[in-house]
């Protein structure tokens, strides 16, 4: 990994790790779980005694099995309750790990960052019973609620979980198992699902699932964390194989055929993955089934008559998530590879504005750039891809005209967050997809932003500092950074032109100021851009610069000194710095 992603994943964790929490008073009795919220559930902590059943290898598996019981039983009663997948993704972007150890206070930032109403989470302990004690945070006031206790056998594990969901919830009555969706499996099975998940090594983790699978052949549950497991492996018929036996009365009927489809994709099955897709979005149109349509026909070597592009499936799909980085670098990369250079640079810069350190999205830019005839913001965009990594290996890397091949994502990140939702259409007043189509971005890319800003704004501040002290080599590196989290921001590249022209690299500074005026255009980029090409004795294009500064800004002093040393016949000036350079 590159020194400038290290540095964007060590913000994102810092910022995490620093959260501070409100005071979380416990009220008098423990206040409901109101329907609709998004409800995060933890791994609960477990403790387990020495004479328990099942020993210590219980609580390796205990506290995944509480959090998955209550997620279901919350959903069960209407709440919106995150699924196991949506929490994995989540913890994933934000670098942390999937354990009950995390203090408090980095359990409210994460659900803040996630947008969660409500977190779950609570201890366990298994003696000759299994104790539970569940609390939720109430994040909007940051109060704890009290604890809702019970205990059972562990053979009742279910039970037991199911009465602390109704009393978290807030409601009396009992789920059956038509509403909770899936039936309960036996208890040894269950264990060894719930094994086969938390297992850090994919062997294991394989050999558990394929036990379950063995005792419960057609539960959609273990058949979908197979098909996980052996997509990963690359193993696809038999990934299609397991997502095809997911019963069609599943309430995971609908996740199971889009599975399916992306495993005939894999296999380039084109037709049968369109065929599966187009099926699917007949029944709802959703974002992520429009994604997969797009990526078919950008793989196939031709399209049948009248079918629509990769572009216009892609476009259907930022419709729906228009925050959705992958998608919109799956737009930009389709127009790219068609030929559309100035839609390929709309969608992907705005990509990169969502996302400043997507290297593939800075890779394609550099293509479409030098098809163009830009090389100057080819070349820049060139420097980050390779410093912020892309998905080709390091060696492949040149810049070229040509926009590589197999760059198309598939799954979005956000396609775990229930975009395709159950195989009914959502409630009313409720949604399937994690961002509302034309609606505000998510928490978690809108914290990430802020973030992102903040630290380039530190970053751009050091950088006006330490090239005011002329400390020039420790002004660039903090200008890098800043560029790298914003990279359109014109300020620190022209600061960095700056600092190379003070230091005589002549070649360096135009090309800084040049990719300054791309990213705005400015009567300071114009004129910076005229000394350096005065002092290359580019005499001609340093006229035309100094003009178009003066025609933005008749008083600036760098123009008119341009001008001046032109018509006056005096030899440029191959010193550090001008005397009006000092002012910005």
């Amino acid at each position: 990994m590159s020194g400038s992603a290290r540095f964007l994943r060590a913000c994102a964790i810092a910022a995490v790790a620093a959260a501070t929490v409100a005071g979380a008073a416990p009220s008098a009795a423990a206040q409901p779980v109101a329907d609709g919220r998004r409800v995060l559930v933890m791994p609960f902590g477990v403790e387990v005694d020495a004479e328990a059943p099942g020993g210590a290898g219980a609580a390796l598996w205990l506290g995944e099995a509480a959090a998955l019981l209550v997620a279901e039983d919350l959903s069960a009663h209407g709440v919106n309750a995150l699924t196991r997948d949506a929490r994995v993704a989540a913890f994933d972007t934000l670098q942390l790990p999937m354990s009950a150890s995390l203090t408090r206070a980095t359990m409210i930032r994460v659900g803040e960052l996630i947008g969660a109403t409500e977190i779950v989470y609570g201890d366990l302990r298994l003696g000759s019973r299994l104790s539970v004690a569940a609390r939720v945070i109430q994040m909007a006031p940051g109060r704890q609620t009290p604890d809702v206790t019970d205990e059972a056998a562990l053979p009742d594990l279910f039970n037991v979980f199911d009465r602390v969901a109704h009393r978290l919830v807030g409601d009396p009555g009992a789920a059956t198992e038509a509403t909770r969706g899936d039936p309960d499996l036996p208890l040894e099975v269950f264990e060894s699902y719930v094994k086969g998940l938390v297992a850090a090594s994919p062997a294991v983790k394989r050999r558990f699932l394929e036990t379950a699978m063995s005792q419960a052949p057609h539960d959609a549950r273990i058949l979908m964390a197979l098909w996980s497991v052996y997509t990963a492996a690359g193993e696809h018929e038999t990934a299609l194989a397991v997502a095809s036996a997911v019963p069609a009365e599943s309430p995971r009927s609908r996740r199971a055929r889009f599975a399916a489809a992306q495993s005939l994709l894999e296999l380039r099955r084109y037709d049968g993955a369109h065929a599966a897709l187009e099926a699917l979005e007949r029944e709802r149109s959703d974002a992520a089934i429009a994604n997969a349509l797009g990526v078919v026909q950008i793989r196939r070597e031709s399209l049948p008559d009248g079918e629509p592009t990769a572009s216009a499936y892609f476009t259907e799909a930022v419709r729906g998530r228009p925050t959705d980085t992958d998608i919109l670098f799956n737009l930009g990369y389709a127009h790219a590879r068609a030929g559309a250079g100035g839609e390929a640079l709309k969608a992907l810069r705005e990509a990169v504005r969502l996302d400043a350190a997507d290297g593939d999205a800075h890779l394609v830019m550099s293509a479409v750039l030098l098809h163009d005839g830009r090389r100057a913001e080819a070349q820049r965009e060139f420097e980050l891809a390779r410093l912020l990594g892309t998905s080709l290996e390091p060696a492949a890397l040149t810049l070229t005209p040509e926009v590589p091949r197999g760059l198309e994502r598939l799954a979005s990140r956000a396609d775990v967050f229930d975009v395709l939702g159950p195989d009914t259409p959502p409630a009313p007043g409720r949604t399937a997809n994690a961002t509302a189509p034309d609606g505000p971005p998510s928490p978690l890319a809108l914290a990430g932003q802020r973030d992102q800003q903040e630290a380039a704004d530190y970053h751009l501040e050091q950088g006006r500092r330490l090239f005011e002290a002329r400390r020039d080599r420790e002004a660039m590196e903090a200008l890098r950074r800043a560029a790298y989290l914003t990279p359109y921001a014109d300020e620190p590249h022209l600061l960095m032109g700056r600092l190379h022209r003070r230091a005589g690299r002549t070649a360096q500074a135009i090309d800084e100021f040049k990719v300054a005026l791309w990213c705005r255009d400015s009567a300071a980029g114009h004129a910076f851009l005229a000394d350096a090409l005065l002092v290359a004795g580019q005499r001609d294009e340093a006229r035309a610069e100094a003009g178009r500064a003066l025609q933005l800004d008749p008083a600036s002093a760098v123009a008119r000194a341009v001008i001046a040393r032109l018509d006056g016949g005096v030899p440029s000036r191959t010193g550090p710095v001008l005397p009006s350079e000092r002012s910005r």
